[in-house]
């Protein structure tokens, strides 16, 4: 069996938001126990969002602030495992790369870390908590 044909659209929030949104409230809200109150914020209409789609269905999202902060992976749970985290990782990866980012970091959960390290992320600081999960900074850095 072949996966799926998964198609990433880089998308600002105002047009993400729709797709995006629905995914966040399953896994961070409903699946996590994230408050629903902190699952939205002031970067979401700065930050460029990646939606991952396989025949019109919205799969995941993720989203990629200016200063190249990696944030709200989020994949649907029937969808995990079939590669669309990574094919949206490597699309904000580019899409970052192209607009001259060269340090990217993120806040993984501490359960994530082995799936960010495939991309040469390296885990930076002590573990704490962000809206009670266990994270751990990690940091990327692009040679030019």
């Amino acid at each position: 069996m072949t996966e799926p044909t998964i198609v990433i659209h880089l998308l600002p929030w105002e047009q993400a938001q729709a797709r995006a949104y629905p995914i966040r409230l399953a896994v961070f809200v409903e699946e996590q126990g994230v408050p629903s109150e902190l699952e939205l914020d002031e970067e979401d209409p700065l930050a460029w969002h990646a939606v991952a789609e396989h025949d019109g269905l919205s799969l995941g999202t993720a989203r990629l602030q200016g200063d190249g902060k990696i944030g709200r992976m989020a994949v649907l749970k029937t969808y995990r495992h079939q590669g669309v985290a990574s094919t949206m990782m490597n699309a904000l990866l580019d899409h970052g790369q192209r607009q001259g980012i060269q340090q990217f970091y993120l806040h993984a959960q501490v359960e994530a870390l082995r799936f960010y390290e495939h991309f040469g992320f390296k885990a930076n600081g002590p573990v704490f908590n962000e809206a009670g999960i266990a994270h751990q900074r990690m940091e990327l850095y692009i040679k030019s």
